[in-house]
């Protein structure tokens, strides 16, 4: 067996199209380190660097036999150039599509908070309702939640249109002291987590 290192690269490419591995071997042994070096210079990640590296050559093995190379180097070179380039586009859709969950799982994760305090609140509001003397309570849930007119109340409840405005607004007055202290207090929260 003849010393590989005497050959040429185009006899190299030939030997390698006839599946020797010898002449992969010192076509590896020639560009493997080059190529890692190139690679690692745009990177600065070894790891990454060897992984390309180690395509390039795998692929090249795969594809032997059906090689049209008339230049290896600038072949090899052109191939870790197109791989390093492929590696960083890959990160930055990487990084682009990781920032993108970040920001989902914070809006999924103040949608959930806002949800919460939108329960508190209403839970609060049907607590202070409750509390309402019965007819003030019944004029205002037909009002806000039925969502009758006070012309509908009066003739549902008998009472003048006068009187139910009157309920209607005072119940508001009391719910609207009641609940200040808890608005501001979210107010208070939502400043000071955003």
């Amino acid at each position: 067996m003849s010393s590989y290192k005497l050959y040429t690269d185009n006899e190299l490419i030939h030997l390698l199209a006839a599946n020797d591995t010898a002449a992969f071997s010192e076509i590896y042994l020639r560009y493997g380190e080059r190529l890692y070096k190139q690679a690692y210079h745009v990177l600065r990640n070894r790891e990454d660097a060897k992984d390309i590296v180690q395509d390039i050559f795998t692929s090249l093995w795969n594809k032997r036999t059906g090689l049209q190379i008339n230049n290896l180097a600038a072949y090899l070179y052109i191939a870790n150039r197109n791989q390093t380039i492929k590696l960083i586009a890959h990160k930055k859709i990487t990084s682009v599509y990781f920032d993108w969950l970040q920001a989902l799982a914070k809006e999924v994760s103040d949608n959930a908070h806002h949800t919460l305090l939108e329960k508190q609140l209403n839970q609060l509001v049907e607590d202070e309702v409750s509390k309402l003397p019965s007819k003030m309570q019944a004029v205002f849930n037909l009002s806000r939640k039925a969502h009758l007119s006070h012309k509908e109340i009066a003739a549902k409840l008998h009472l003048s249109e006068a009187t139910v405005k009157t309920q209607v607004k005072n119940a508001l007055r009391i719910l609207r002291s009641k609940l200040e202290a808890f608005l501001y207090a979210i107010l208070f929260l939502l400043y000071w987590l955003f």
